[in-house]
Formats: C-alpha cells, structure tokens, sequence
C-alpha cells in the first residue's frame, strides 16, 4: 500500500479527501477553483494508481492505507 500512496499527487489526496467527506465533484470543483470535469479525471487517475473498482473502494483503500485520516463527513 505505501508504495501506491507514494503514486498520489497533494491534489488527488485532497481531492480525495473532500470527496470523502461528501461533496459532489462539482462542490469540489468550486471549492477548488477548477473545473467538474478536471475533479473526475483527478479521481480517475487516482483509481487506476490504486487499482480501486470504484471511488468508494478508492476511499476505502485510502483510509485502510493512511492516506485518509482525519477526514470530516458533513452532516446532511
């Protein structure tokens, strides 16, 4: 796993995170300063580098690897 972790780049870790904590790529997006479209390819990448099925396993791995640890779910 730590080798993978090595893979990510500060932008897909935090992309990553912000998706974890329940915000739409869009939200992200604002939040960024960037477009929904560049979000999702972030994460696309992000899932081949972690060999992850999807985004939920992408976030799964990340918390089981320590790549995700203080991450703050907001309240619906």
């Amino acid at each position: 796993m730590d080798q993978r972790r090595f893979r990510l780049t500060e932008r897909e870790i935090s992309i990553i995170e912000l998706i974890a904590a329940g915000n739409s790529a869009k939200e992200v997006a604002c939040e960024l300063g960037i477009a929904p479209r560049t979000v999702e390819k972030h994460l696309d990448n992000s899932r081949l580098k972690m060999d992850a099925k999807n985004t939920t396993h992408l976030i799964a791995m990340c918390i089981a690897g320590g790549v995700l640890e203080d991450v703050q779910v907001e309240a619906a």
